[in-house]
């Protein structure tokens, strides 16, 4: 206790150490902030191919009666695409944190797809990235069904 009323001075650099310590060297990227997630919906529902958005397409009974009402397979086709770019996707609000390192994390999230009448869920695994720069890269794992 006489140490601190002696040399005031050493106690408020200590304390400078110390805030400045742990302030260093974050925990790393987030799984679970509205960039990242708003990425992972976005990055799904930018690939046309993914196998989510085709089972839901194939699966809604809503598609299958507008695709029977079709007089050519051209028409279908357009019916089908329609379904697919009109698909709503969501992110579930549970992300699992796999591993983070200071400039990476991976996470685990369960992504949703709407078509018409139709809702597919499937476990999306993704990577976080803060890049050299601070900027944050999000990037998913492909799938199958």
């Amino acid at each position: 206790m006489n140490l601190f009323r002696k040399q005031p001075s050493l106690v408020l650099s200590s304390l400078s150490v110390l805030l400045l310590l742990s302030s260093c060297g974050g925990v790393g990227p987030e799984c679970g902030s509205l960039d990242v997630r708003n990425s992972v919906v976005r990055i799904v529902a930018d690939d046309s191919n993914n196998s989510l958005v085709n089972f839901a397409v194939k699966n809604s009974n809503a598609v299958a009666k507008m695709a029977s009402s079709a007089n050519a397979e051209a028409e279908k086709s357009a019916i089908w695409e329609d379904a697919k770019r009109g698909a709503i996707y969501t992110l579930d609000d549970t992300i699992v944190l796999n591993s983070r390192t200071r400039a990476a994390a991976t996470c685990t999230g369960l992504l949703y797809v709407r078509v018409g009448d139709t809702i597919a869920q499937k476990e999306v695994d993704f990577k976080v990235e803060q890049t050299a720069d601070g900027k944050t890269s999000v990037s998913v794992k492909p799938f199958l069904f």
